[in-house]
């Protein structure tokens, strides 16, 4: 089974719930792993992957929200692609959108081609959230 998980990072340099850093991280039966999310600033968001690196060494990891076990029948490229070609927002009017938003709009996309249940997309987004919430400096 390939496993899907959301990552939650503290903020930096204060942990705020809005600074949270989100990405979505698929592990791979064999260990390889992608850590998939988009870097920048408001306006200015582009997607990145990092492949087989621990999540714990990118940042200061606050939390690891598992999502869905997915078939292997389905493989890690559908996943990446889809994930890949989430819509980013780097508009005038965007400048609330943030990685978290992405991360939920990702899972949507998941969702949508049935890699993943709406539940469990619901779930992952809720607990992604409370993660956030958990921040220590708001």
């Amino acid at each position: 089974m390939l496993k899907l998980y959301v990552l939650v990072y503290k903020g930096e340099p204060l942990d705020y719930h809005e600074y949270r850093h989100t990405a979505l991280y698929l592990k791979l039966p064999d260990n390889q792993s992608f850590i998939m999310h988009i870097l920048g600033t408001q306006g200015m968001f582009e997607y990145a992957q990092i492949k087989n690196k621990d999540p714990s060494v990118v940042g200061s990891l606050a939390k690891v929200v598992p999502v869905a076990d997915i078939s292997e029948v389905v493989g890690s490229g559908p996943i990446q692609s889809t994930v890949a070609k989430t819509l980013i927002k780097n508009g005038p009017l965007d400048l609330d959108w943030n990685c978290q938003h992405w991360v939920g709009e990702a899972l949507s996309k998941l969702a949508e081609r049935e890699y993943i249940t709406v539940t469990e997309r619901a779930e992952a987004i809720d607990r992604m959230m409370d993660a956030c919430l958990e921040a220590m400096d708001d």
